[in-house]
This record gives C-alpha cells, sequence and structure tokens, in this order.
C-alpha cells in the first residue's frame, strides 16, 4: 500500500512538471508572437501607442463606441481607456502634437480642462497605418487559413479570459 501512495505522488509531481513545462511553452510562444508583431506594426509612422491614441481620440471624436455621440477626449481618459500610465500618455501626447497629428484645445463647457482633436494629418497617419494592419491581418488569414484561423481566434480569445480571469483573482487577493 505504502508503494502504491508513493507511486501515484510520484507520477502527480511528473504530470505537475509536464503542465509547467507545456505553460512556459505556451507562454513563450505567446511572448514571441507578441515580439514579432510589435515589429511588424512598428515599421510605419506610427509606435504602437501612438497608433492605439490616435484611434481612440478618431472613434470617441465619430461617437463610438459610447451612445453615438462625439465625446471630447482628454488625457485622463486616454490614460484610462488605454491603460496607460498618465506620464506615458502625457509623452505620446506631446510627440503626436510635435509632429502635427493632434492639437490642444482648452474645452469650451469646463475651460479647466484641455481636449486633444485629431488633425488632418493625423488622420492620414491614422489611416496609412490601418491600410499597413489590414494588409497583416490578410496575410495572416491567407497563411493559416480559414479554418486554423477561425480555431486561432477562439483559442487567443480563451486565453485571454484566463488571463483576466487570473487578474481578478490576484485582484481580489490584493483587496482591490
Amino acid at each position: 500500500m505504502r508503494n502504491y501512495l508513493h507511486r501515484k505522488q510520484h507520477v502527480a509531481r511528473e504530470e505537475s512538471v509536464l503542465k509547467q513545462l507545456k505553460g512556459a511553452r505556451l507562454l513563450s510562444a505567446t511572448m514571441n508572437m507578441r515580439k514579432y508583431l510589435n515589429r511588424l506594426t512598428s515599421r510605419g509612422d506610427l509606435t504602437q501607442g501612438e497608433y492605439q491614441v490616435l484611434r481612440h481620440i478618431r472613434l470617441a471624436s465619430a461617437g463610438f463606441p459610447a451612445d453615438g455621440k462625439p465625446s471630447p477626449v482628454r488625457a485622463a481618459t486616454l490614460s484610462d481607456k488605454l491603460e496607460l500610465s498618465r506620464p506615458s500618455i502625457t509623452r505620446i501626447l506631446n510627440t503626436l502634437e510635435r509632429r502635427g497629428f493632434i492639437i490642444r484645445k482648452i474645452d469650451r463647457e469646463d475651460r479647466r480642462s484641455i481636449t486633444i482633436e485629431l488633425t488632418e494629418k493625423g488622420g492620414e497617419a491614422l489611416d496609412r497605418a490601418n491600410k499597413a494592419l489590414l494588409a497583416i491581418a490578410e496575410r495572416l488569414v491567407d497563411s493559416l487559413g480559414d479554418a486554423d484561423t477561425d480555431k486561432l481566434i477562439e483559442l487567443v480569445d480563451k486565453l485571454a479570459a484566463i488571463y483576466k480571469e487570473m487578474l481578478d483573482e490576484k485582484g481580489a487577493e490584493n483587496g482591490e
């Protein structure tokens, strides 16, 4: 009986180690995927942060995704929505403003507040970036095929949900 329990514990340890190794391979693969995707998407005129900021400004200005009404964009809103620190948002906005992609204006309704607007030049840069991203997306689907693309989307969505669940658990543990 003792040998049986010892063997069972040994098998359980081996299974745990195998899961850890497989999980490490999965994490490594996702980090590699992110690294190469970052390189591909940073080849254009915009960094990823700049792209996300310009995209959010355009969507908010068009009234998406909220209630369909255009809403003024502020740095604090960008920081919250994009989950970037305030100093990071400020740095990105300064660069975009220097390049003529955005303008900052005093809010007419609250003169203490500054709103951010996309310029024509910024819209053109965003359009070029969107075109490049769509070309990458098309290449991915062509290379993977429809069935594998659908399966990968399903698996990546599932992985993202697991990450979110883990973060929610950590938040609960930390009293957040």
